[in-house]
């Protein structure tokens, strides 16, 4: 496949057909998301790349500026597993009178519950 260029960079190809992208094009899209204002989506539009490319670009030029990215609250959700004595047991679904705030999901004869906070 034809290079191709974008503000001023050449974008080559990997011989799978991958794009690589210049160090130097990453810096100016991180630039124009800091400095112009510019969505990730409208900086892979416009250059040809998936919006998820140039948010990873984005977080790792935020990491290399001393910026301390965390996402709020818990990484990761408890999940409570339960199956019944008996297998053959059809499962009981929860009262919705109940005050559990908790999702379920059966697969076969076995529950899983997921506390909802």
């Amino acid at each position: 496949m034809a290079d191709q260029e974008v503000w001023g960079f050449k974008i080559e190809r990997s011989p799978a057909g991958k794009k690589i992208w210049p160090n130097e094009l990453k810096r100016e899209a991180t630039r124009r998301l800091r400095e112009e204002d510019t969505s990730p989506s409208e900086v892979a539009a416009e250059i040809g790349a998936h919006e998820c490319l140039v948010r990873k670009w984005w977080v790792a030029d935020r990491r290399n500026r001393g910026e301390k990215i965390a996402v709020e609250g818990p990484a990761f959700a408890q999940v409570a597993v339960s199956a019944p004595a008996d297998p053959s047991a059809q499962p009981t679904v929860p009262s919705s009178d109940t005050e559990d705030s908790s999702a379920h999901l059966y697969v076969g004869a076995m529950c899983i519950r997921v506390r909802i906070h």
